[in-house]
């Protein structure tokens, strides 16, 4: 694939997946990265694309067929999309977290799609134990793509990021400057507190010195803090509906912390009008 790495997004016949696939690409094409679009076959399961043949279940042959053709169909949309990019289709086999994981091994990202009523790939991965190894296993950001059908990334729309202390958040605020310097926008950085009994002076302030390797690397980025008082996710939301994205992290220690299977990702993920970005430890 290209010199810059790879963008992966994983389909399954839906129409989220295929919007996701769009956005994908047109993320890749920012970066002048290649894209590498995965279906994952269960091994144990039937593919739900694939139809009964003839009163019984479809084979194996005919399982990898019909995913076969849609990930020809995704390729086919991209390339008219985006035809200077270079994109290549894979149907792979396992469990989708190991599947997915192994598939993006090098990738700047892996995106899924989102159905809007709680059925997308990545929702599906937060109800089993294998959301928590996909991120782990990815070591690159996973996004949950939702929003409008069709609608690309622009230089209108902020990026929105969730800050906590340490070298966690430090890496999320690198991976939502650098795409808002992709898309030419601005970025919201939003910390969320609360005041414990006991303590008298609350942690008002933004925690600055998270921002300050994303701001030298991407000067050209504006910036807004917004310091609130109250809940995390609720903070997030409410810069949702006019957001680009919503970047958060994983397994960190802070209010933001556990994005995978914390409170936090699940009520962001399951209300945000936008793409969500996970950030692991490891991206």
């Amino acid at each position: 694939m290209a010199e810059n790495g790879v963008m992966v997004v994983g389909v399954d016949g839906s129409r989220s997946a295929a919007d996701a696939a769009k956005w994908a690409a047109a993320v890749a094409a920012r970066r002048r990265c290649g894209l590498r679009v995965v279906y994952v076959l269960p091994e144990s399961r039937r593919p739900s694309t694939a139809p009964a043949v003839a009163g019984r279940e479809p084979s194996a042959a005919e399982g990898y067929q019909a995913a076969k053709a849609i990930v020809t169909d995704v390729v086919t949309v991209v390339r008219a999309y985006f035809p200077w990019l270079e994109v290549e289709g894979l149907v792979e086999s396992g469990p989708v977290a190991v599947a997915l994981a192994a598939a993006s091994k090098g990738a700047r990202m892996i995106v899924l799609g989102h159905s809007g009523s709680g059925g997308g790939a990545l929702e599906a991965l937060l109800r089993r134990s294998t959301a928590q190894d996909l991120v782990r296993r990815a070591a690159c950001p996973v996004a949950s793509w939702r929003g409008q059908p069709g609608r690309l990334p622009d230089d209108q729309r902020p990026v929105v990021v969730g800050i906590e202390p340490g070298p966690r958040g430090e890496t999320v605020a690198l991976t939502a400057f650098e795409l808002a310097a992709l898309f030419g926008t601005s970025v919201v950085a939003v910390h969320a507190w609360f005041s414990l009994p006991g303590v008298t002076a609350a942690p008002h302030d933004m925690p600055s010195e998270v921002l300050i390797a994303a701001r030298e690397q991407f000067p050209q980025v504006a910036v807004v803090e917004v310091s609130v008082e109250g809940d995390p996710s609720a903070a997030l939301l409410e810069h949702a509906g006019e957001a680009q994205l919503i970047c958060v992290g994983s397994h960190g220690r802070g209010r933001f912390a556990g994005a995978v299977v914390g409170s936090v990702s699940r009520e962001v993920l399951q209300r945000s009008e936008c793409p969500v970005v996970i950030c692991p430890p490891a991206s």
